[in-house]
């Protein structure tokens, strides 16, 4: 049995490589195009030395899977299947996001992130070498997966600060983010053989935990200087925050300069410098550590093989540490 999770992280990428090999000898105009956007997903995420972002894609289900098993191996396909169902999202959020595309090859790259990121998950779980219900069972994952995703894509594609809270950006997070990272976390509960019971609970730690992503990847447009979420005028969990904790009386003008930060560079650093104020940090802090502190607390109540329990609580919290703001003194 293998208990390394890191040398299964490696067969992971192992898995990726060799399905990548498997569609560019396949001969199929579809699996050629599958072949192309995925090689160039995986090449771009090499360039920009993403790979830690992928390795935590891929531990979080071997971590389950182990957590049920003791062995983190069979939770191969499941980790496979969230890095194609994420190199999909990423490039259709970027089209949403109306970002730099070769119209020439919009179209094409359209059809195969759609192959890539549902139609090839399906055949990769039809394959796995696992009882046919459970197959069944892991399928509904990545289908549920699709759709609460896609309703959470569509709530943040809605959302505008002046009529959002942050009640509705969280629920859309649950679904844009936290979706896939339910997919994963449940699809290996599945295929570890683990009762639905405990699949449902596996599942909501995923989707907790995709909203923690999500929350990363706000703070990392800050951090970073991007600022495409102010540029965009995105109704982030950041921005609400700040906007409902300030009297009525002053959010006509908040808005009004929130809208101005998505062409005037000095609008931006003013409402940035709001958003990375001392007391706006400590409420924002005060959430977060709190929802952070329901995974761990869901993590317990499953509980499940050491050292991978332990693992998984590690995971959480290291993921938390990338981009992080500033904490105020208090």
């Amino acid at each position: 049995m293998t208990t390394d999770v890191t040398e299964v992280v490696g067969a992971v990428h192992e898995d990726l490589a060799a399905l990548l090999a498997r569609l560019r000898a396949g001969g199929d105009v579809a699996d050629e195009a599958m072949a192309g956007f995925l090689g160039g997903f995986l090449g771009r995420l090499a360039a920009r030395g993403s790979t830690g972002a992928v390795d935590v894609m891929i531990r979080l289900p071997l971590l389950v899977h182990a957590a049920e098993t003791g062995d983190p191996a069979g939770g191969r396909p499941a980790a496979v299947v969230h890095v194609l169902w994420w190199a999909a999202a990423r490039y259709l959020d970027d089209l949403a996001d109306g970002g730099p595309f070769d119209p020439a090859r919009c179209n094409a790259d359209i059809l195969a992130a759609l192959g890539v990121g549902s139609h090839l998950p399906a055949r990769l779980l039809r394959e796995a070498r696992v009882p046919d219900a459970t197959k069944v069972a892991a399928q509904a994952e990545l289908s549920r997966g699709w759709l609460d995703g896609i309703s959470g894509q569509l709530l943040d594609l809605a959302a505008r600060p002046a009529t959002a809270t942050t009640a509705s950006v969280l629920a859309s997070y649950e679904g844009k983010t936290g979706a896939p990272y339910a997919m994963a976390t449940a699809t290996a509960a599945c295929l570890a053989g683990a009762d639905p019971g405990r699949v449902d609970r596996w599942r909501d730690v995923g989707r907790r935990f995709g909203v923690l992503r999500q929350l990363t990847n706000d703070q990392r447009d800050l951090i970073t200087g991007r600022d495409e979420d102010l540029r965009n005028g995105a109704a982030t969990f950041l921005v609400m925050l700040l906007l409902d904790g300030v009297p009525a009386a002053q959010r006509p003008a908040l808005l009004a300069l929130h809208a101005a930060a998505a062409t005037s560079a000095d609008a931006r650093a003013e409402f940035k410098a709001l958003l990375t104020g001392p007391e706006h940090l400590r409420a924002y802090h005060g959430r977060v550590d709190a929802m952070v502190a329901e995974v761990h607390g869901a993590l317990h109540a499953l509980g499940g093989t050491p050292p991978h329990t332990s693992a998984l609580h590690t995971l959480v919290d290291d993921a938390m540490l990338a981009f992080p703001l500033p904490v105020p003194v208090a």
